[in-house]
């Protein structure tokens, strides 16, 4: 998947002096992409032109130039490698030139979704200003820029093979049972149960051994966090979360680790704190088309939308609380989804 942004200004002129200019930092471009995604490349357009470029006196011309000298991504503690272009010129009327690709992460660069989510991810620019003096008169060659533009080449998290049957949470007493069903016992690595107090940050809570527990055949009672058992081939889990979140919805989700394998994720299940009184909620239309509108007589915190299998595609949190809002969903292929509303759990159509 591909995830686009543009931030500019119009005709930034940059500098008016020969040397490099002051670096240009874009920021902000208002990405959301799904936690646990993997970033696979990220592509940076550059709208730009040069100006005032040669300068004739008494029949003698002295020419100029503008070139590249920084083009880099920056982030929350993080600078990438220059993609500068050497010393190839600007044009001179706005043309767009790209740096990186859908799989350049510009020097190896770890760009998680944490990072070009943020609101100070983005792209620096600088020239280089290439003018002269002829016969006592200054060429102060220009270097202007109309648009920058941000793309992000991704890939959702998974989500578990058929293996994994049966997953879901309820809850007991002052806590919270997970429970999960594999149709297989001699899966490797483990699964890792993940918590999330808004759908979208995620810390590991604890680890569970695939395979392990009690063999084939016995019949025992499944007791304690972390337990499994295999009833006709069938193995099943589970973990007690002793001390969920005492406000608001918790979610969580199961992640498959295996050593030298990608992770896998399950779907996401959403519990009510016992304090939650559920709002009384519009969701419409459905089937949606271009937006998700929500509708509430009271206020609501926490949103997160799901596809069918489960993969969180966009979420947000509303410290404050607000009773209306509306979800950008045009480009969501036709299909069921699931949104949630502070542990309410509505299914949409998309046409």
């Amino acid at each position: 998947m591909t995830a686009g942004g543009s931030a500019a200004t119009s005709s930034a002129l940059l500098s008016a002096y020969t040397g490099y200019t002051d670096y240009l930092r874009l920021t902000n471009f208002g990405f959301s992409i799904p936690a646990g995604s993997t970033i696979l490349g990220i592509q940076a357009g550059v709208t730009k032109e040069s100006s005032n470029l040669s300068l004739t006196l008494a029949g003698v011309t002295l020419d100029g130039s503008v070139t590249d000298n920084i083009v880099q991504l920056v982030g929350p503690g993080v600078t990438s490698v220059n993609r500068a272009a050497g010393g190839l010129a600007w044009p001179t009327s706005y043309a767009t030139a790209t740096y990186g690709s859908a799989a350049d992460l510009w020097g190896g660069t770890t760009w998680s979704t944490v990072i070009v989510n943020s609101a100070s991810f983005g792209v620096e620019v600088s020239a280089n200003i290439n003018g002269g003096v002829l016969f006592g008169t200054d060429l102060v060659p220009g270097a202007s820029i109309d648009l920058v533009t941000l793309n992000i080449t991704y890939s959702l998290p998974a989500v578990l093979p058929v293996r994994l049957e049966q997953w879901s949470v309820v809850r007991q007493g002052g806590a919270n049972q997970l429970t999960w069903e594999t149709a297989e016992g001699g899966l490797p690595g483990e699964f890792v149960v993940e918590r999330s107090h808004n759908g979208k940050d995620w810390s590991d809570l604890a680890a569970v051994l695939a395979g392990s527990g009690v063999p084939a055949g016995s019949g025992a009672a499944i007791s304690g966090s972390g337990a499994s058992i295999s009833v006709s081939g069938r193995w099943i889990y589970n973990y007690t979360d002793e001390k969920p979140f005492a406000s608001g919805p918790t979610y969580y989700r199961l992640r498959l680790h295996s050593d030298g394998q990608a992770d896998t994720w399950s779907v996401v299940q959403v519990l009510s704190a016992k304090s939650i009184v559920r709002p009384v909620v519009t969701v419409y239309p459905n089937p949606f088309y271009n937006t998700i509108s929500v509708s509430a007589a009271e206020t609501f915190t926490h949103l997160i939308l799901t596809s069918e299998q489960g993969v969180a595609l966009w979420a947000k949190e509303y410290p404050g609380g607000i009773t209306n809002t509306q979800i950008p969903v045009s480009g969501l292929p036709q299909g069921l989804y699931y949104l949630t509303i502070d542990g309410v759990t509505f299914k949409l159509l998309k046409n």
